[in-house]
């Protein structure tokens, strides 16, 4: 486990998946990350590259031939190399390998920074195409789960959950069995007001926001305790909001995505995928998120 640390926030990151695994304001001592439980939701913070959410099928066709690829992508299972470490910042890497080239014709270089700046964790990453001919095609997205509430004096369902700008957003339907997409038919979601949290609001899994590119901050707050996070986003096309349901669970998680599950109209041609990155041989594209803990 590799920890960076300041004076007001300890971080800790598993180098298997460069997964974040712990977030500690140290003035308070409290866990904001969710810690895992194989009965809910076992994972912590996983990377989604090079797919987000699931494909039809598990599996999508390229250039005439079939790859398998399990929901979200290989990223969260694989280890990332250490190539930068100072006590506030810390860079892993995951390269192209034999076995990703299974699952995934590309070449690609993905780096993720974890860097702290006062009382925000920052995160970064770059995916890069060092192919010389071939143009890689891609999602990613980033799946943090925070503890719902931070601490024992408030509960899931004191806890009200906000964004900013508080305005409508177009709502992205997940339908089973998938779940995929329905980007056709959209609902709205009224932001003007903070949301009291209620695990019923996941019975149809996540809320997509679809926030189109725009700023946009996500916010956990109990108030009895004041206690909370906020994630700063900027440049999503979506923002997916998701705790599990009807394995309850006191998490939510907010998760910038750079990508979408397949549609329930998806033909299963990669080339034909919707809301993917193409990347031109020798290019490279930069994504980011914040966390702020209060």
């Amino acid at each position: 486990m590799i920890q960076i640390e300041n004076e007001q926030l300890t971080v800790q990151i598993d180098p298997l998946g460069a997964q974040m695994h712990s977030i500690k304001r140290n003035a308070a001592g409290l866990e904001y990350l969710w810690q895992g439980d194989p009965k809910s939701w076992k994972r912590q913070a996983p990377v989604l590259f090079p797919f987000v959410g699931r494909l039809k099928d598990d599996q999508y066709e390229y250039q005439g031939k079939v790859y398998h690829q399990t929901q979200h992508g290989f990223a969260r299972d694989r280890e990332f190399k250490v190539v930068e470490q100072s006590s506030e910042r810390v860079v892993f890497e995951l390269r192209d390998d034999e076995k990703t080239r299974a699952a995934f014709p590309f070449a690609f270089v993905l780096t993720i920074a974890y860097q702290l700046d006062e009382d925000r964790l920052l995160v970064s990453y770059r995916v890069e195409n060092p192919s010389n001919d071939q143009t890689l095609i891609y999602a990613l997205g980033a799946h943090p789960g925070f503890n719902v509430p931070v601490d024992e004096q408030g509960s899931f369902e004191t806890t009200q959950f906000s964004v900013s700008p508080a305005i409508d957003y177009q709502q992205v339907k997940l339908v089973a069995p998938g779940p995929f997409n329905d980007l056709e038919h959209p609902a709205v979601l009224h932001m003007q007001q903070p949301i009291q949290l209620d695990h019923e609001l996941f019975d149809e899994d996540a809320l997509i926001f679809a926030t189109k590119g725009m700023p946009f901050t996500a916010t956990l707050t109990e108030p009895q305790t004041n206690h909370g996070v906020h994630v700063q986003v900027n440049g999503a096309p979506f923002v997916g909001v998701w705790s599990p349901y009807p394995a309850q669970a006191n998490l939510v998680c907010v998760e910038p995505w750079w990508g979408i599950a397949d549609s329930i109209h998806s033909d299963g041609r990669l080339e034909d995928k919707q809301v993917m990155s193409r990347l031109a041989s020798g290019k490279h594209e930069d994504y980011a998120f914040a966390i702020q803990p209060f």
